[in-house]
Formats: structure tokens, C-alpha cells, sequence
């Protein structure tokens, strides 16, 4: 990883203004590409949804016993 960056550095420095203004803007949609297929996948991942559906249902009930508090997340308990 740490040689990929340094092979973009590299190859930023020697970009005129205009190419680089190019390159940031690619960067920037694969970036977001990225984030969509995220996205795409967990929507259509039919457990997935279903956990999601059902804590959204927990939720509105308010069952929060069903939910870890962030705390215990944080110090490693689950």
C-alpha cells in the first residue's frame, strides 16, 4: 500500500496543473464508485436487509435492549 502511494506521488509531481486537476476528479469518482458497490451490496443482500428492517423495527419500538451501546463496542466487549 505504502508503494502505491508513493507511485502516485511520484507521478502527481510530474503532472501539469491541468492533468492532475483531471486525476483528482477520476480519484474522486472511484472513490465514490466505490462507496455505491458498497452500498449495492448490502442492499441487495436479502439477511442483510433483514437485520437492518428488524433493528429499524426494534428501534421504533423501543426495544433498545436489542442494541450493543457503543461503549462496550469501543472497549472490545463484543
Amino acid at each position: 500500500m505504502r508503494e502505491l502511494r508513493k507511485q502516485i506521488s511520484n507521478l502527481a509531481r510530474q503532472l501539469s496543473p491541468e492533468r492532475l486537476r483531471m486525476a483528482l476528479e477520476f480519484m474522486e469518482f472511484l472513490k465514490e464508485r466505490e462507496e455505491w458497490e458498497a452500498t449495492w451490496d448490502i442492499l441487495t443482500d436479502p439477511k442483510m436487509m433483514a437485520m437492518i428492517r428488524k433493528a429499524e423495527a426494534d428501534l421504533k419500538a423501543g426495544r433498545m435492549e436489542a442494541f450493543i451501546p457503543w461503549e462496550r463496542v469501543k472497549r472490545g466487549e463484543v
